[in-house]
């Protein structure tokens, strides 16, 4: 029976079961079909797992991500957290950048600190942001079923996508946000009729939801953010999204200041405390946007496939 070596890593944390989970697979030889990442993705049920499928001269690495519904083109943490195991097991020595070949685009990955990986940050710069969508309060408010004095309605509500589509909900304060509750079907309706679910969607992708206040548990912290997205019909919680967090960064520089430099805490209300670095400009209409964290090692193995 044919084994690949997997890897388990927490993204967006210092410490050990925090952040996000993720499992990346090696599979230079190509010995797993899509439809076994399909099934180690569902058997796993991370928010993402990764395989990386090739190295082209230690330079730039092909990688496929997958949650347990679907293949996606992009994702944060997940494209950090491969970096890391590049990084730590798979080149000759550590190097200041490393690229990664994804379906949406090509991701640059830079390290503070080569010669002390688990101490690092990682920190990706994501592509050029897409503004989709722009959304009046009351019709987000009816359509999720939350009280429209819960919005922070100074502020836009905009649907961004640097490779995945997220709509940017800001919420006026902690206490607020850390009673949201949303139904899942009533999730469904509203995105369907927006033509935001896979059923309908111009990508076959469903949009997220991404809750943002400007109040923090940890004042040292600039912003707290809350994630949802609809998997197999539920609507679950992430604890840590690097992707979001690049649309909401070209977000903030759209409509705050044009240059952004922040620390996002994430998954707080889920009991994984994520710390999600924030380093952007907006200079003659291109968008630097830069997301980055540190990743802890917990595992290694050997799957069956």
């Amino acid at each position: 029976m044919t084994e690949i070596e997997y890897y388990l890593v927490d993204v967006f944390t210092s410490l050990k079961y925090g952040g996000n989970q993720l499992a990346v697979f090696v599979d230079f030889k190509n010995e797993v079909s899509t439809e076994n990442m399909f099934n180690i993705a569902r058997e796993l049920n991370f928010p993402e797992i990764t395989f990386i499928k090739e190295n082209h001269n230690d330079e730039i690495f092909n990688v496929r991500i997958f949650t347990p519904e679907y293949e996606v083109p992009f994702a944060g943490h997940p494209s950090l957290g491969t970096a890391f195991i590049i990084s730590k097991y798979l080149l000759p020595k550590p190097k200041k950048s490393i690229t990664l070949n994804l379906k949406h685009s090509n991701i640059i990955i830079d390290l503070t600190s080569i010669n002390d990986i688990d101490k690092s940050d990682f920190i990706m710069e994501q592509a050029e942001p897409e503004f989709i969508t722009t959304y009046k309060h009351q019709e987000v408010a009816n359509g999720l079923g939350i009280q429209l004095e819960v919005l922070d309605i100074q502020k836009p509500i905009e649907e961004v996508s640097t490779g995945l589509p997220y709509i940017i909900i800001p919420i006026i304060n902690l206490e607020k946000i850390n009673q949201i509750k949303l139904d899942s079907r009533k999730v469904i309706d509203f995105l369907t009729q927006n033509k935001k679910y896979k059923t309908n969607s111009q990508t076959g992708l469903t949009t997220s939801l991404f809750f943002v206040t400007d109040e923090t548990f940890d004042k040292s912290n600039s912003f707290n953010t809350r994630m949802f997205c609809v998997e197999n019909e539920n609507l679950i919680e992430d604890a840590a999204t690097g992707s979001a967090n690049g649309c909401f960064l070209a977000y903030l520089l759209k409509n705050k200041s044009t240059e952004i430099s922040s620390m996002v805490e994430q998954g707080f209300q889920m009991g994984r405390k994520s710390y999600i670095y924030l380093n952007g400009k907006l200079k003659n209409d291109k968008y630097c946007l830069k997301v980055g964290g540190q990743v802890v090692d917990v595992s290694k193995g050997k799957w069956k496939v």
